[in-house]
């Protein structure tokens, strides 16, 4: 991220943490919002209906400090990486930070305890940035208080086949989307899962906010993972569109020139999600692709970034993208078929 590092940084630490000299400050896997238990961040993005939810904190004693995010281990990890960095850029010593792992069932459980239950059983579930998907997502959505998860709109395809479009009060970072998948798989018995996000590209001719990403390959952990993407046959008229070999990177801090130098030799695009929920998809029998604004791009630097995301001129640039995605997906609903 280069230059743009700290502007990202200080835009997701708590804002506990700069304000003591800590010893110690341990992030861990837990879902924990209660006010009087926690401090929740004073700069979570709450003018937005979805991914505004943030780490908590909890002060523990005079001198430590303990972070509480949504239990999925790259996003711990992340969360500690983002914590120990702002430090250590701001002088601190960054191996006060420590963090504990959430096991496969912990990451689990507020998943499956949640209100998706609720939206009931669906044929094609579509994930991510609904929000934006204003041809089917203007009106209220079900299950919409606040301390809910999840909130969802419905609707029937041309065929008669259920569709949900699916908000997320957090953000469902790397493993975690992989266990989004597999709760919807139980839940709601989804047949079909489409992710609309954004991601980082490393060809350097892709400049942010003017292309889409789609492809059917992704590395998680070392492991390449392969799918069909249903989405694929739909695509041919779009002018915007990009295929490529994504990478699943469990943070952005990651994204080291070492790591970038190896990584443009074998893949296009990198974000956290995208292969464990293709992961989740084959285990489970269920389709899966995705659609993604390139938002940031890794091998050049352009004026647009992570870091200045919410500029107007973004906006906009995003605006005729989503168009452009909401066409595709006009024309995928109207033919899907079950396998």
């Amino acid at each position: 991220m280069g230059q743009s590092l700290y502007d990202y940084l200080r835009m997701k630490v708590h804002p506990l943490i700069p304000t003591t000299q800590w010893s110690q400050i341990v992030v861990k896997g837990e879902h924990q919002r209660d006010p009087s238990v926690v401090n929740i961040s004073s700069i979570e993005k709450n003018d937005k209906p979805f991914n505004w939810q943030r780490p908590t904190a909890s002060v523990v004693d005079l001198k430590t400090l303990q972070l509480h995010c949504f239990p999925g281990v790259d996003y711990v990890q992340h969360y500690a990486a983002i914590t120990a960095t702002y430090l250590s850029l701001e002088g601190g010593q960054q191996d006060i930070v420590q963090y504990t792992l959430p096991s496969q069932h912990e990451c689990e459980e507020p998943l499956l305890n949640s209100n998706l239950k609720e939206m009931g059983a669906v044929d094609i579930v579509v994930i991510g940035y609904v929000h934006g998907l204003d041809r089917w997502t203007r009106g209220p959505w079900e299950g919409s208080n606040s301390n809910n998860l999840f909130a969802w709109k419905k609707t029937t395809s041309r065929r008669g086949y259920r569709i949900a479009f699916l908000g997320c009060r957090i953000c469902f970072w790397g493993d975690i989307g992989g266990n989004l998948v597999r709760a919807l798989q139980r839940l709601n018995a989804a047949k079909c899962v489409l992710y609309v996000g954004k991601l980082g590209s490393l060809r350097a001719e892709h400049v942010p906010n003017h292309r889409l990403a789609t492809g059917s390959q992704s590395v998680v952990r070392n492991e390449l993972v392969t799918w069909t993407n249903p989405l694929e046959a739909y695509l041919e008229h779009s002018p915007s569109i990009t295929y490529g070999v994504h990478c699943s990177l469990g943070s952005v801090l990651d994204e080291t020139k070492d790591w970038l130098r190896a990584a443009e030799k074998q893949y296009d695009f990198v974000d956290p999600e995208i292969g464990h929920m293709a992961k989740a998809s084959l285990e489970g029998g269920t389709q899966f692709g995705y659609l993604h604004i390139i938002s940031d791009n890794l091998a050049r630097k352009y004026i647009r970034d992570l870091s200045n995301e919410r500029l107007p001129d973004v906006l906009q640039d995003r605006k005729r993208l989503l168009s452009e995605i909401q066409d595709i997906l006009g024309r995928f609903f109207d033919c899907w078929l079950p396998r």
